[in-house]
């Protein structure tokens, strides 16, 4: 009889292991790091939020010096005052960073911890000039800590939504508790004018600060996984060409502003269709794989690799000058010589090599399109060489020849 309890536990013991993974997987997605093209955009959008901050101050600047007479208004002007210059100088700060493209990692959660700070910091100014029910009732004030958490899910980083609206209800709760320690709140001179304090409200308020928190992770979650559908190829999980376009422009923009070049390669697998026909659909899908993982880890954080459309990849390396581009590319091209794949159908390791041309923007074409065009001229120029090369203004060099005879010049 007293071993009965044994299977229980055991199965208890199994279905936690199960989960285990389900846990870690919820996670991951949420803690993961956003996609760099969703942080390239969550760090511009930093641009919209900081308008959002000077329409907001623009607004409450009018609210109270023109209706001080309402008695709401006229008993939150200090802390609003307050919240206004805030709003103002970190809208002007934020946009003066994201100008300079600076503090790329770390901006958007300073500026969403400030957001919640700002509205902590009004209400603690309201129990400094003795209206803690002010603080704890308040319609006027209370309501920018849905703002500030609603205004995370607009830089796609799932961690600065989490940490925003934790902060923002330990603040709440600690503006909650101090208020209850330090003021009888049931004493008629504050209740006359400031209501009654509500316990039953405060949770409530709390829970709403939660299930914000849980609906901002949750479209940044979802908008990561709409990325990869819209944004990412696939086969390869590298961006599409319609993000090439995008970026391409968006780098060229900035380029423009700064004065620094922006160069562009244009990568061909060479032989794919013979490569195709004698290992198969599989066999060529394998070697697509494996050039996208290289073209990954050859290159910066910062430059864009796309699969631009079939065999063929486009690179866009900003702020990669002439000096530069070639010794780059040719550190990418031996590598790629260098793999060997076990393909299914082959009786040993096989090989494939690449052909590249690259451009300099501005030096190459009058603008960033004719750059790409000349990139891609310069692949074909590759080719009629006899391929395996990387050509970049008559750097047309050719390789020695692989030592692996199965590899496909």
């Amino acid at each position: 009889m007293t071993e009965a309890p044994m299977p229980n536990r055991r199965a208890a013991d199994h279905i936690a292991a199960s989960n285990k993974p389900v846990v870690e997987s919820v996670w991951r997605r949420v803690w993961a790091r956003p996609d760099p093209h969703l942080a390239d955009v969550g760090f511009t959008g930093e641009y919209l939020v900081a308008g959002m901050r000077l329409l907001i101050a623009v607004l409450l600047i009018y609210v109270p010096l023109g209706l001080q007479r309402h008695a709401l208004l006229r008993e939150n002007l200090t802390p609003i005052l307050v919240f206004i210059a805030g709003a103002l100088l970190e809208a002007l700060l934020v946009y003066s960073a994201v100008q300079r493209h600076w503090g790329r990692s770390w901006i958007g959660f300073a500026s969403s911890l400030v957001d919640v700070s700002l509205v902590s910091g009004a209400l603690a100014i309201l129990m400094l000039l003795g209206q803690p029910l002010a603080a704890t009732n308040s319609t006027l004030i209370y309501p920018f800590y849905f703002l500030a958490i609603g205004a995370t899910s607009l830089r796609y980083d799932a961690r600065i939504c989490l940490l925003t609206g934790f902060l923002a209800i330990a603040q709440y709760g600690a503006v909650v508790y101090y208020a209850l320690t330090r003021w009888n709140l049931a004493a008629p001179e504050l209740t006359r004018d400031f209501g009654h304090f509500n316990t039953a409200d405060q949770i409530g308020r709390l829970v709403l600060l939660l299930a914000a928190t849980g609906l901002a992770v949750t479209l940044v979650v979802r908008a990561r996984e709409a990325s990869v559908l819209s944004m990412r190829d696939r086969l390869t999980g590298l961006l599409n060409r319609g993000v090439f376009d995008v970026r391409l422009e968006e780098e060229a923009d900035r380029a423009a502003r700064s004065g620094g070049p922006v160069a562009v390669a244009m990568i061909d697998v060479d032989h794919f269709k013979t490569f195709n026909d004698t290992y198969g659909h599989a066999g060529g899908d394998q070697a697509l794989r494996a050039l996208a993982q290289l073209l990954a880890r050859s290159f910066r954080a910062s430059d864009i690799v796309t699969r631009y459309g079939g065999e063929e990849f486009a690179v866009i390396l900003p702020g990669m000058g002439a000096d530069r581009i070639t010794e780059r590319l040719e550190a990418f091209r031996r590598s790629v010589e260098a793999v060997r794949l076990d393909v299914r159908s082959a009786a040993g390791k096989v090989g494939f090599t690449v052909s590249v041309g690259a451009a300099v923007w501005p030096e190459d074409g009058t603008d960033i399109h004719a750059a790409v065009a000349i990139a891609d001229a310069r692949l074909y120029r590759a080719k009629q060489l006899g391929r395996n090369l990387v050509v970049f203004r008559g750097h047309d060099r050719a390789p020695a020849a692989p030592e692996d005879p199965t590899a496909l010049a």
